[in-house]
């Protein structure tokens, strides 16, 4: 099975003042996700990660080995797409050689780290990408980085950051129901379709 999320930010206490999450820190934040995903998703599984799994961003520059670390404490094979809070430690950590720090991170434990993939759900193709300026017009998209800014759904996909889905990770089957109501539903209402 594969389970999506994003957004999680980890590494430093600014997110949960910046995004209201009700935690006392970070370090709560993180036990919380990582008891939610490891109640939910096996071994066998996949976790994509849509981004900004660490927190690095102007002001704020957590030890990317400890941010990324603990992905150790996850039961899934977790995928990173790269977010910006990546790709600022592949500019100012790792001089940007991709290469080098996919390879960090995968000793680190990810399963993989790319730029963006594709898969299927439910005989659907998908596209993961952090921004959602870089969709696909070809196919529904899986993206973050607005966090709870631009709500869940577009009509080009959905928003998967963490904090959409009470911090555990979207299921295929949620994936497809958000697909039966975008058909259903929110593509025929004339409100939303200024979007």
């Amino acid at each position: 099975m594969k389970y999506f999320t994003a957004d999680l930010h980890f590494g430093d206490n600014e997110i949960i003042e910046r995004e209201w999450r009700p935690f006392k820190d970070i370090k709560e934040f993180e036990d919380v996700f990582v008891e939610n995903v490891n109640k939910m998703v096996g071994e066998a599984d996949e976790l994509y990660v849509l981004g900004d799994w660490i927190n690095y961003n102007a002001g704020h520059h957590p030890d990317p080995d400890e941010a990324f670390a603990i992905v150790r404490r996850l039961n899934p094979k977790v995928i990173l797409i790269m977010g910006n809070g990546e790709e600022r430690v592949l500019r100012e950590v790792y001089g940007n050689d991709f290469e080098y720090m996919r390879n960090k991170l995968k000793n680190h434990g990810f399963y993989d780290v790319l730029k963006d993939a594709d898969v299927e759900i439910g005989g659907i193709k998908f596209h993961l990408i952090h921004c959602p300026m870089d969709h696909k017009k070809d196919c529904l998209n899986l993206f973050a980085h607005t966090h709870r800014g631009t709500g869940l759904w577009k009509p080009f996909g959905f928003n998967v950051c963490a904090d959409l889905n009470y911090f555990r990770p979207f299921t295929e089957a949620n994936i497809l129901a958000m697909v039966e109501t975008k058909k259903n539903y929110w593509d025929k209402d004339p409100d939303t379709n200024c979007m």
